[in-house]
């Protein structure tokens, strides 16, 4: 069932799911909405005495959520003179009609040269190859640079892979050797990329977010949060 309830003068509207539970558990979903599960016989008053007294948690959260939502970077066109951002830097998109498709940066311009540039499916397929391309040389790169020190870890080199990824950086399996990261990274400034990569790493020494896992990030990396900071200040992927 679906309530509503004011809290500091707002009205949260909440869904109700009646569940065999000891305890009313309260959630407030990434989406934007708040459930609440309680047993049956729990009445509603008493459900929503306990959301006014959460008051305030819940609303930090509904506005956090609402923030990311705001920030959220928007399905780019790809267009004539749009931006896009290689590692931190903005480039304008420049179009061009030829073939074979190919995609090439001079500067501060990306030219798209295209059999039909006015395809926005053409050129959304030519900058994400471009961009996966990009973050895997970049990567590859940096775990290159890193290698003496990983290995002076007991990190193996692993096999990188990149795709596109709407909620995270990058993931690692440790069991297999390998860490994934999002394509997007190629549009964050190398500092970052930096850090997400000793993320992941990481993760070949840790495989959870425990104080172990963030005392030897820090170790390797001082700045690591400094980094995430501005890695997050305009996304809304999580690490």
């Amino acid at each position: 069932m679906r309530g509503t309830v004011v809290l500091n003068g707002r009205a949260v509207t909440y869904e109700l799911t009646r569940k065999r539970v000891k305890n009313i558990n309260l959630r407030v979903r990434s989406d934007g909405t708040v459930g609440v599960s309680a047993a049956g016989t729990v009445p509603v008053s008493f459900i929503e005495e306990l959301l006014r007294q959460r008051a305030d948690f819940i609303l930090r959260a509904l506005d956090h959520y609402r923030d990311l939502e705001r920030r959220a970077p928007k399905d780019p066109d790809y267009g004539e003179g749009e931006t896009v951002y290689l590692l931190g830097a903005p480039c304008r998109i420049r179009l061009r009609t030829g073939a074979p498709a190919r995609v090439t940066r001079a500067d501060a311009v990306l030219t798209l040269t295209l059999p039909d540039p006015a395809d926005p499916a053409a050129r959304k397929k030519a900058v994400e190859e471009y961009l996966r391309a990009l973050c895997l040389e970049v990567t590859t790169a940096l775990c290159q640079t890193f290698r003496p020190q990983m290995a002076a870890l007991g990190i193996p080199f692993p096999e990188i892979r990149v795709r596109s990824m709407t909620s995270r950086w990058g993931t690692c399996k440790p069991s297999a050797g390998r860490v994934t990261f999002a394509r997007q990274l190629a549009e964050a400034p190398l500092a970052c990329v930096e850090y997400v990569v000793w993320h992941e790493l990481v993760h070949f020494l840790h495989p959870d977010h425990s104080p172990a896992f963030y005392a030897d990030l820090a170790r390797i990396l001082p700045d690591w949060k400094t980094r995430r900071q501005v890695l997050n200040s305009y996304s809304y992927r999580e690490i």
